[in-house]
């Protein structure tokens, strides 16, 4: 696969990890309660923080690993693959993944819940540490950079369009991504195995 082509399909597994439809509900919430321009400022905010996030975990998450705690990369795909299977379950017999609580300042929800673990959850870490060890920086960063950019256009659209979303429809898309991310979870656990394996056995 060329470089281009590896940067578009490890954008798409972050997309995935982060999973716009759960954020396009929130602006449906926050649209209720909040002035337009406000929920504008939230928006910008989070994704900023969420990319530094995840930037910084691409960056320094493998040294960090490898380096200081000397975890291998197969170990991490299947603790890692549990977490994402957990949380895809989750979504999946739940349909959302994220509790609102209630704020007088919108933007004191930008860092937290919002940036992370929204945006920044357990799931997109996972998933940018891992891409980070196996194609190197530039295309998990690329990737990341792509996957946040379209979570805030969706999020800017849903604000616009918030009168015509379906929020049972966006309950279902939830529960079809939270298979896909159990799906994910459940192939990263047997390749870490089958990592470990041929590590053990020298194969």
């Amino acid at each position: 696969m060329s470089e281009l082509g590896t940067i578009l399909s490890s954008a798409l597994l972050m997309l995935i990890m982060i999973d716009p439809s759960d954020k396009i509900l929130l602006v449906t919430f926050l649209r209720e309660d909040f002035h337009i321009e406000d929920i504008k400022a939230l928006i910008i905010r989070a994704n900023l923080i969420g990319f530094i996030l995840l930037a910084s975990f691409a960056v320094a998450g493998q040294i960090i690993l490898q380096e200081i705690f000397h975890i291998d990369i197969n170990a991490l795909k299947v603790a890692g693959g549990f977490v994402l299977f957990k949380i895809g379950l989750e979504a999946l017999e739940g349909g959302g993944m994220f509790t609102l609580k209630r704020e007088k300042d919108i933007l004191a929800l930008a860092a937290v819940p919002v940036a992370m673990p929204l945006i920044a959850g357990p799931a997109a870490i996972t998933a940018v540490i891992t891409m980070t060890a196996e194609y190197g920086y530039f295309v998990s960063l690329t990737a990341t950079a792509i996957a946040i950019l379209i979570v805030a256009i969706s999020m800017f659209i849903a604000l616009y369009m918030m009168k015509s979303v379906n929020k049972s429809f966006l309950s279902i898309t939830i529960r079809i991504i939270g298979l896909f991310i159990m799906a994910i979870g459940a192939q990263m656990m047997v390749e870490g195995v089958i990592g470990i394996y041929l590590l053990m056995t020298g194969a």
